[in-house]
């Protein structure tokens, strides 16, 4: 499944699990790299509740969802 460029998951931003737009309290983190096609490293903003759903350092893009992208800035 080809993903279009505005939802390729880019280093700078903000992602949740798919599926938790209703919640109050979701895991929220920045994309640090992409490692490859499938897997992501996360910095969890909120430790304490991306802790509760179990969430690692790395995560698979399959499980993400983009709540904030982070604007690319070219000199």
């Amino acid at each position: 499944m080809k993903q279009n460029n505005s939802t390729i998951i880019q280093p700078g931003d903000l992602v949740t699990l798919k599926g938790m737009g209703k919640l109050k309290e979701k895991p929220i983190g920045m994309v640090k790299k992409n490692w490859n096609a499938d897997y992501i490293e996360i910095f969890w903003l909120n430790e304490n509740i991306a802790n509760r759903f179990a969430l690692t350092k790395f995560s698979s893009s399959k499980k993400l969802e983009i709540v904030s992208k982070a604007s690319q800035q070219f000199s």
